[in-house]
């Protein structure tokens, strides 16, 4: 006979569940669905930066672009108008990715004391984008003395000066723009005024951040590496400044025959200033040790290797108004322009 099983229905009802449930959670396990992810390309993002380095006739300028994950093709637009009369490629002058990339260029063969526009354009298959619009001025170049003859030097950024013999030394004859030390290795860049401020170590900046022909400013730290000026070279100390004033009749008279003669970067009247020694200085300001700029144009400041206290080091200074070549001491933070002499035999 026979066996019939009956179940009572809520209990069917309960297992049939408890199959459905089971089957449904075994399936999702061996068999999970991951949705496709979607990639919208998008128009590249660009912004323009300010130039890296500027001379009389070149120029380095830079930025970052974003290719919103397209092949993008990076050119920069430059010239003496708004119209952009000239196009360079970038390097490197194509990206892709979703990443900020840094692109820059360098531009040569440019005129002199000129303004320029320039901008970077990113172009892909979504569009096209420009960066803002800035301007760059080529510097006027130091007004040498044509009576003089100079030698020349080169730094480790490929920059390269004019020398003189005054005496028994070998002066650089412009001020030192370079942005790595002697043995290549970089001086450090700070912009902001709260970090100079702060700083115990070695940097450099240039006045508001825009370089030129009156150099960069460097703290009495990048200074005291030793390794700032080209090898076979140095920041001369406070009695080698003073060899040099000794040498020129004194503190008092020696500045005139320092300085870059008439008033194309000094302001008037220049007192005295005659530039019969060569030495061709030029007024670059300075930084002070809370990170303000001041005096460009007005006064020269240059530091000495050697310092006066725990936080203050000698300096030189010579001004607008007078012709004398004055000894005296600042805080170490503080940024000064900084004049090469050369290592005696």
């Amino acid at each position: 006979m026979k066996r019939i099983l009956y179940l009572h229905l809520p209990v069917l009802v309960t297992f049939l569940t408890m199959v459905i449930l089971f089957t449904g959670c075994k399936k999702e396990e061996d068999d999970p669905y991951v949705p496709p992810v979607v990639v919208n390309p998008t128009a590249p993002k660009v912004t323009t930066g300010k130039p890296a380095w500027i001379g009389e006739n070149s120029v380095t300028l830079n930025g970052t672009v974003n290719a919103g994950k397209e092949e993008t093709e990076i050119v920069f637009e430059y010239g003496p108008t708004a119209d952009y009369e000239f196009s360079i490629s970038s390097t490197p002058d194509v990206i892709n990715g979703d990443d900020d990339v840094p692109v820059k260029v360098v531009l040569s063969d440019l005129t002199p004391g000129t303004l320029y526009y320039y901008r970077i354009l990113a172009k892909n298959s979504i569009g096209s984008t420009y960066g803002s619009e800035l301007t760059f001025t080529t510097f006027i170049p130091a007004v040498f003395n044509p009576e003089v003859t100079y030698g020349s030097v080169t730094d480790e950024d490929g920059i390269t000066y004019k020398t003189v013999e005054i005496g028994t030394q070998t002066w650089m004859a412009e001020n030192l723009r370079t942005t790595k030390y002697n043995d290549g290795t970089p001086v450090p860049l700070v912009t902001d005024n709260t970090e100079w401020a702060a700083l115990t170590t070695p940097g450099l900046s240039w006045y508001n951040n825009d370089t030129d022909v009156y150099g960069a400013l460097y703290n009495w730290y990048a200074v005291n590496t030793g390794k700032l000026c080209p090898a076979g070279w140095h920041v001369p100390d406070d009695e080698e400044w003073s060899t040099l004033t000794s040498f020129l009749g004194g503190e008092a008279v020696a500045g005139s025959t320092l300085k870059e003669a008439g008033t194309l970067h000094w302001l008037a009247p220049n007192a005295g200033a005659t530039n019969e020694t060569g030495f061709t200085a030029l007024p670059g300001g300075y930084r002070s040790s809370a990170g303000t700029y001041a005096n460009i144009k007005r006064y020269a400041y240059w530091w000495s290797s050697s310092q006066r206290t725990t936080n203050d080091a000698w300096f030189r200074d010579l001004s607008y108004g007078y012709g004398n070549a004055d000894r005296t001491s600042s805080n170490k933070k503080g940024g000064f322009s900084v004049r090469c002499v050369m290592d005696l035999p």
